[in-house]
């Protein structure tokens, strides 16, 4: 059954519907010790019906699209609660930027071959066992018409890599990593293993360090680790709405240092630029700070009803959930030279603990150098909305790792327990 004709089914049925289907494919080359060790392939599509009916929802998600799921879907519908705010969204028009490179769908084996060998000279040259490594190649496909007028039909792809390192000298040994993530093909394997190999190199011969007080400069991928976990979720309106967010009813007050948020979900290349997001809301670039001051929050529908807002366009799911509330490309920048010293950290442990309710974190340091020498573990513990209100500098480094696109960030007179 095409989705026209089931489309044609629900509207004698019910009040809205809304049927979205997915095709997302990965495959996966997994390195050990410099060498390929695996290659993993999953494919992931089907279908996922929602339907409105007086003010109640189904859903309900197949691998094929016919009439037995469609009333599955509507029989939810009658079973469940009334909620007023619930609505699907109306007809979109839609940017149009491409995040869809034929070279990616078009890998061989011989050029994967070629990757990995890539990835892992640099680290031999420097005396340096590439011991794991990941290179991912993905690309995806959406389609989501509902009766309101939305139709929508999009494709894009993805190229993952990471590389993790050991150093070793005498009784010595040291880890270093770097990553790359990309829309397009544009990605240097050889850039990625001689930055592992140099990182792990500069952090053998580490020395402890006591309690102190220092300027803290997070690297791109540190940064983001944090605020994922912590800053991200505080700014989805169904966490606000909720009252799991200190930045409930704080809009338009000045909070941070004089840094700048935007949520672009049009960003050009950028890898989580799309035309629509999980309902068929037009991505768009949303200000959620400037120069400190908090604009607004991450919208869907169903959110934005509530606040009586538009949607931001921020709706995320699977062909198998319904709609939630995720970031696009996350974009933190602000004004200020880094300073030449104080404690560098490249990535931490444990900020996944972290308690994005109150912005409380603990987190151990992973590769950090302090006034450019190496050191062991350090703790840094603090608040999120504390440490953002001592930004007072950026660099010109901005990467994407995930969702966040951040440069290296740095903070003064931070506590650091050796």
């Amino acid at each position: 059954m095409d989705i026209e004709k089931a489309l044609r089914i629900l509207e004698n049925l019910v009040d809205e519907a809304e049927i979205y289907y997915s095709r997302d494919e990965n495959n996966e080359v997994v390195v050990k010790n410099g060498k390929i060790d695996t290659f993993k392939e999953n494919i992931s599509r089907g279908f996922g019906i929602r339907v409105i009916k007086d003010k109640r929802v189904g859903f309900c998600y197949s691998t094929k699209l016919n009439e037995e799921v469609l009333h599955k879907a509507v029989k939810i519908a009658k079973l469940s609660e009334s909620d007023k705010f619930l609505s699907l969204p109306e007809k979109q028009k839609y940017i149009s930027k491409s995040t869809f490179d034929e070279r990616i769908l078009d890998v061989s084996s011989e050029d994967i071959a070629k990757f990995v060998k890539e990835l892992t000279s640099a680290c031999w040259d420097y005396e340096v066992i590439p011991t794991f490594g990941i290179i991912s190649f993905g690309s995806s496909r959406d389609l989501i018409y509902n009766t309101n007028g939305i139709e929508g039909e999009d494709k894009g792809t993805s190229i993952f890599c990471y590389l993790s390192t050991v150093a070793k000298h005498g009784g010595e040994v040291a880890t270093g990593f770097d990553y790359e993530i990309s829309s397009r093909l544009d990605i240097d394997f050889f850039n990625i293993g001689e930055k592992a190999a140099k990182l792990a190199k500069e952090s053998l011969n580490a020395e402890k360090i006591e309690v102190l007080t220092t300027n803290l400069i997070l690297k791109p991928y540190a940064f983001a680790e944090l605020i994922e976990n912590t800053l991200i979720p505080s700014l989805s309106a169904e966490n606000v709405q909720r009252g799991r967010s200190l930045l409930a009813g704080k809009i338009g007050e000045k909070l941070f240092s004089d840094i700048n948020i935007t949520d672009d979900g049009i960003l050009e290349n950028g890898v989580y630029t799309s035309k629509f997001d999980g309902e068929g809301v037009a991505r768009q670039r949303t200000k959620l700070v400037e120069k400190g001051v908090l604009k607004n929050y991450l919208y869907n529908t169903y959110t934005a009803n509530k606040d009586n807002k538009k949607s931001t366009g921020n709706a995320s799911r699977s062909y198998s959930s319904l709609p939630d509330i995720a970031p696009t490309n996350f974009k933190v920048s602000g004004k200020g030279k880094l300073s030449e010293e104080g404690l560098v950290v490249h990535g931490l442990i444990g900020a996944h603990t972290s308690n994005f309710v109150t912005g409380d974190f603990s987190v151990e340091t992973r590769n950090a150098f302090l006034n450019g020498k190496p050191i062991k573990k350090a703790i840094i513990s603090g608040n999120i909305y504390e440490l953002l209100k001592k930004v007072v500098g950026f660099g010109k480094d901005y990467r994407q790792v995930s969702n966040v696109i951040a440069p290296s960030i740095e903070f003064e007179e931070i506590r650091v327990a050796g």
